[in-house]
């Protein structure tokens, strides 16, 4: 009996310890985050925008955490093979999403059943930055010289006037339907991979039009390969004042930009959280990092996580009345 007694107390010993063990690692690892590297997802293809940013992101992030921050591209289904990469990796601040304004409020709103829809999806960590978009046309293109001849094309010719898109519920897709709608035009949208590949066409001439952020389209305005019509712009840009806002031709969006955050997966501990938005925060405010994303036409953004929740629920609204108003239903 008493033998027993003392292997009983043993086990129970054995366990505390387990337990104890267990209790007091959990908010030791969050401390000592990161021990190991980070994998920053992006959804897109590499050469891209989105790769770029992160790359520079992650040049300057690893020696903030003193971790190497790895880059994964995992382009397709309009961001949401990344997405989902990431929305199902273990919350422990070690798989991070570089998604866009496509991915946190676009595709929810016009597939509210997707894995990736519902609002705490995600634990927002910062929003990177924005830009405007902006309807372009190969420079060569005679037969689209202006906005106004662009609507004159798609009324002549219904459905022949084509736009590029990163697949349905992507920004150009919106943006596309939105002119459709307000103008009561047919345009075709043609789906690719990655906004390169959109860009590579227009000036071909295998399609008629861009529909990007200015931040990707802009080497090939300045370089006189593309011909910008029209800006989401709130005014008129310095560097291309001759060019017209969306307003001004008669396109209304209450949220005229395009934008870029990072998020990691809900549950993700709260200090693994503040450490990434503090560190991420030192980026942003870099003055190299700010002047590089200046060049590129990007306002940097800023390391609030809750201005990331609220412009997604704002956006969410403003782009589920869009579909509504234009008929596009993806689920």
């Amino acid at each position: 009996m008493l033998m027993l007694l003392r292997t009983s107390m043993r086990q129970l010993y054995i366990c505390a310890l387990l337990v104890g063990g267990i209790l007091t690692n959990a908010p030791a690892h969050a401390d000592s985050f990161p021990e190991r590297p980070v994998h920053l997802v992006v959804p897109f293809s590499p050469g891209g925008l989105s790769d770029s940013i992160a790359r520079m992101i992650a040049d300057k992030l690893r020696f903030r955490l003193g971790q190497p921050v790895v880059i994964e591209n995992r382009p397709g289904g309009s961001t949401l093979i990344g997405a989902e990469h990431v929305a199902k990796a273990p919350p422990d601040g070690y798989t991070l999403l570089l998604g866009s304004s496509t991915t946190f409020s676009m595709l929810p709103a016009l597939r509210p059943r997707l894995p990736i829809a519902a609002e705490d999806t995600w634990a927002p960590v910062a929003i990177v930055g924005e830009t405007s978009i902006v309807v372009s046309t190969r420079a060569e293109n005679a037969t689209i010289e202006s906005f106004a001849s662009l609507l004159a094309q798609a009324r002549a010719r219904p459905g022949a006037v084509t736009y590029g898109t990163t697949g349905p519920g992507t920004a150009p897709h919106l943006v596309g339907a939105m002119i459709a709608t307000t103008f009561q035009v047919d345009m075709t949208p043609v789906a690719y991979r990655g906004s390169m590949q959109v860009l590579a066409d227009v000036i071909g001439g295998q399609i008629d039009l861009s529909l990007d952020p200015l931040a990707v389209a802009k080497p090939l305005i300045d370089a006189g390969r593309l011909k910008p019509l029209a800006i989401s712009s709130a005014a008129r840009l310095p560097q291309y004042s001759a060019v017209p806002t969306f307003s001004e031709v008669g396109v209304t969006m209450s949220s005229g930009a395009f934008w870029y955050g990072i998020a990691a997966p809900r549950g993700t501990p709260q200090k693994v959280l503040e450490r990434l938005r503090v560190e991420l925060q030192t980026v942003l405010q870099n003055p190299e990092f700010q002047n590089t994303l200046a060049e590129r036409a990007i306002v940097v953004g800023h390391g609030r996580a809750e201005d990331f929740r609220q412009r997604v629920r704002a956006e969410i609204a403003q782009y589920r009345q869009l579909a509504k108003d234009a008929r596009i239903k993806l689920d």
